[in-house]
């Protein structure tokens, strides 16, 4: 599935001694299904962040919270 065909992309930076911090990309279409990625490992104490973005919009990219009020 291409990136676009997804809800949510989330990148998951994680410590190491090598590199400084490594960023790993998971696509998502649950939000739900990050806890699997993570639970997979590295282990999560090498987490240092966890960014979440939607990237699919289905009917307004561009729509307010107080657009949505009167959907």
């Amino acid at each position: 599935m291409d990136p676009k065909d997804y809800r949510w992309q989330a990148t998951v930076w994680y410590r190491t001694d090598r590199n400084g911090e490594v960023a790993v990309v998971h696509y998502l279409e649950e939000l739900a299904d990050l806890q699997d990625y993570v639970e997979r490992g590295p282990h999560w104490d090498t987490i240092t962040t966890i960014e979440v973005r939607r990237i699919r919009h289905v009917d307004n990219a561009t729509l307010t919270v107080e657009q949505a009020e009167c959907i």
